[in-house]
């Protein structure tokens, strides 16, 4: 959860949140290694959540602490309950043990989940600082690693092309 509802607070929440993704992303490209659609999209997971980490700490070096970001208590408020979720936690979050992790459809569900969490994060912060031209980028990916899980969930055994792919 996010304690510092500052800029730099959301922004240094957002770089580990993408640190966690990246770190994720990996372990299950790996535990999966024998399943080449499956390792392909956790791999290419791992590769956006670092540019995203990136583009983060680019934000971060440009943020001067500032004390509020919203004038509005109820926006302080929303955006400290979107950043509540379990799968933001290092430690007790449903990804702190990958190796429990035992099919793919379970290691896919867990990680749409962490990416609709985290979209909703970004969201959020976005409705409260207004439009961002970087973070709305980021925004736009999360929301492609979306679709690409969802598609892989629905169907089983389909080869993954690409985000273009379209529902039969």
């Amino acid at each position: 959860m996010i304690e510092d509802i500052t800029l730099k607070g959301c922004i240094e929440f957002a770089v580990a949140t993408e640190e966690l993704g990246v770190k994720i992303y990996s372990k299950l490209a790996a535990k999966f290694a024998n399943i080449k659609d499956i390792t392909h999209i956790f791999t290419q997971l791992a590769e956006d959540e670092q540019v995203h980490r990136q583009q983060f700490v680019e934000m971060l070096k440009k943020t001067l602490a500032v004390e509020g970001i919203s004038s509005s208590p109820e926006k302080h408020e929303y955006l400290k309950a979107m950043s509540l979720s379990e799968f933001f936690s290092h430690y007790s979050g449903p990804f702190q043990d990958v190796d429990k992790i035992q099919n793919r459809n379970d290691a896919l569900q867990k990680a749409l989940e962490f990416e609709k969490a985290t979209l909703g994060f970004y969201r959020a912060v976005e409705e409260t600082l207004g439009k961002h031209e970087p973070l709305n980028q980021i925004i736009e990916v999360e929301k492609d690693h979306v679709i690409v899980l969802m598609k892989a969930l629905l169907v089983e055994g389909s080869k993954f092309r690409s985000l273009q792919d379209v529902w039969p």
